[in-house]
C-alpha cells in the first residue's frame, strides 16, 4: 500500500490559506485530523481552492503542516499562477525528502496513515535520517480526495 523514496525536490512556491491547529499528538490525532479536513471542507465550499487549482502549474493540491511552539500551521494551496488577494505564499525550500505514497481511501486517511507509518515506524529504526520537526508536505496527486493518490514528503537530512 505504500512506497517510500528519497528524493530531491527544488525549491516550491505555493499559494493559498492557513489556519492554526493543535500540535498533533497521540492523544489528539483524531480531533487535529478532523480540523485539517474542515479547513480543506471550508476551502472547497467557498471556491477559492477551486479558483487556485484553476491556475495551477502541476495539478496537484497540497498541504504543509508547519510546527510552532505550541500549534501547527495548517496550510493548504496549491503551485498556482492565480492570484488572490487574501492569499499567502509559503516557499518550501529545496531540500532532500523522503516520499511515502500511498492510494485507494479517501486522503485524510491516507495522509494520517503514512504520518504515522514515518513517525512511528520508519523514522526510529533509521537513524541516518534526520529530521528537524519543521513542516511536511500532503501532496493530493489525483486530484480525488474521496479515492486519492497522495504522496508524503518529509524533508530530511541524512547523518
Amino acid at each position: 500500500m505504500t512506497e517510500l523514496t528519497m528524493k530531491h525536490m527544488d525549491e516550491l512556491t505555493l499559494t493559498g490559506y492557513s489556519t492554526s491547529v493543535p500540535m498533533p499528538t497521540m492523544e489528539n490525532v483524531d480531533e487535529v485530523s478532523k480540523q485539517k479536513s474542515a479547513h480543506f471542507g471550508t476551502l472547497a465550499q467557498s471556491g477559492k481552492f477551486g479558483a487556485l487549482m484553476a491556475g495551477s502549474r502541476d495539478k496537484i493540491g497540497y498541504a504543509v503542516g508547519t510546527t510552532g511552539s505550541k500549534s501547527l500551521s495548517y496550510f493548504i494551496g496549491a503551485n498556482t499562477a492565480t492570484v488572490a488577494e487574501d492569499a499567502e505564499q509559503l516557499v518550501l525550500p529545496a531540500n532532500d525528502y523522503v516520499v511515502l505514497t500511498a492510494e485507494g481511501a479517501p486522503s485524510r486517511k491516507l495522509f494520517d496513515l503514512l504520518i504515522r507509518e514515518f513517525f512511528g515506524k520508519i523514522l526510529p529504526i533509521h537513524p541516518e535520517l534526520e529530521y528537524k520537526n519543521t513542516y511536511v508536505i500532503e501532496a493530493l496527486l489525483n486530484g480525488n480526495p474521496m479515492d486519492s493518490v497522495v504522496e508524503l514528503a518529509v524533508p530530511v537530512k541524512v547523518k
